[in-house]
């Protein structure tokens, strides 16, 4: 929508798994927008991490990506998204037995927001991009990101 002078207004987003709102004050919204086009990437990366952690039973890993995506989702101001990982989080520090459904939900939750994003042309499919989880290549020693 065009203001007096011929430029457009920014207009605020319908989102269901992040407060547009929230996220706009704690940034300005061209660096939001640019923040949310390599968003889903990170998260499904960190994601990948998480699952990668699980299966290996390294809860200290696990607890990491929970963490960044529980320190992420708050800058976006994805509260769902936020409060799956901490109980993530909480799960792993009082070694429950629910680590793995908490696992799987902040997957779930992580993959709800990326869609949304992705919906609202904030970033690109998760079909146009390969994503691996980022550990160390066993053969380099280098941490790769697999993006293409």
């Amino acid at each position: 929508m065009p203001d007096g002078n011929g430029s457009r207004l920014p207009t605020q987003p319908a989102l269901q798994h992040m407060d547009w709102s929230k996220a706009i004050g704690n940034q300005k919204e061209e660096q939001l927008r640019a923040f949310l086009a390599e968003y889903p990437a990170d998260l499904r990366r960190t994601v990948a991490d998480m699952q990668e952690a699980l299966r290996n039973k390294d809860f200290e890993k696990l607890r990491e990506a929970a963490q960044q995506v529980m320190g992420s989702s708050s800058f976006v101001a994805a509260s769902a998204l936020h409060n799956v990982a901490r109980e993530l989080v909480e799960a792993i520090d009082l070694e429950s037995d629910e680590i793995s459904e908490k696992t799987n939900k902040t997957a779930d939750e992580a993959e709800k927001l990326e869609k949304e994003l992705v919906s609202h042309g904030f970033a690109v499919s998760s079909s146009q991009v390969e994503v691996t989880p980022s550990s160390p290549s066993k053969t380099t020693g280098q941490v790769c990101c697999g993006i293409s």
